[in-house]
């Protein structure tokens, strides 16, 4: 494992704080000025455009199921986005609001897996069974990949790798599935049966080119602070 950077703490941060508060002003363009890169701004519009307009209206019409796994889908975008926006080393309390924006996505992304899965094998999906295993697939590698990210952050403490994961996170389950409905949201129709589950594949594997470019980029960009 590669040595990391020097560590700062929360304590150290706030204390850091304290001692130079800084003008409103400045706040605010701290606020809007985070690590903005191309791919974190286009994601990021897909995603939301997708879930407010496509997500959003299916709440209070496909069961009780979908009314649940869209609010937390979005909230586990919330979290995502924020954290790749905003890390802690851009000061104290971005580096609390990290901690509980990661604990959102976390908890938010677990149970948008769990009642996507419900959702598909309970036969409220009308999916062809080649989409449905892809669909069930993504979700057990958002699993995996969150727990690896929790545990490099809170067990080994190697930041450079949860962030790498948390990266592939949001770019493989949230941007991922917002490319797999860009024909419906471009010409109104959604594909179906074999083109389907063809369209994607073809989405997984732009968002883990996505995810690879952003985490080359972050690894050269971020200032990684232990927590």
């Amino acid at each position: 494992r590669p040595e990391q950077p020097p560590s700062m703490t929360g304590k150290a941060h706030q204390q850091l704080g304290l001692e130079r508060e800084e003008p409103t002003a400045r706040k605010v363009i701290r606020l809007l000025y985070g690590n903005l890169t191309p791919w974190w701004f286009c994601g990021t519009v897909l995603t939301y455009y997708f879930l407010i307009t496509l997500g959003f209206p299916h709440v209070g019409k496909d069961g009780p199921v979908m009314d649940t796994h869209i609010p937390f889908a979005f909230l586990f975008v919330v979290g995502c986005t924020w954290n790749l926006y905003h890390t802690p080393s851009h000061g104290a309390w971005y580096a609390t609001m990290h901690r509980r924006m990661g604990w959102l996505a976390m908890i938010m992304g677990f149970w948008s897996v769990v009642t996507g899965y419900i959702y598909i094998l309970d036969g409220s999906s009308h999916a062809e069974l080649g989409t449905k295993v892809l669909m069930m697939a993504i979700g057990a590698m958002q699993l995996t990949i969150q727990s690896l990210g929790l545990w490099y952050v809170r067990g080994v403490r190697w930041i450079e790798m949860h962030m790498s994961m948390m990266t592939y996170v949001f770019y493989m389950s949230g941007v991922l599935i917002s490319v797999n409905w860009l024909p419906k949201m471009v010409t109104g129709e959604a594909y179906h049966g074999h083109q389907a589950t063809n369209w994607m594949f073809l989405s997984f594997c732009v968002g883990v080119l996505c995810a690879s470019v952003a985490v080359k980029h972050n690894k050269l960009t971020m200032t990684l602070w232990d927590q």
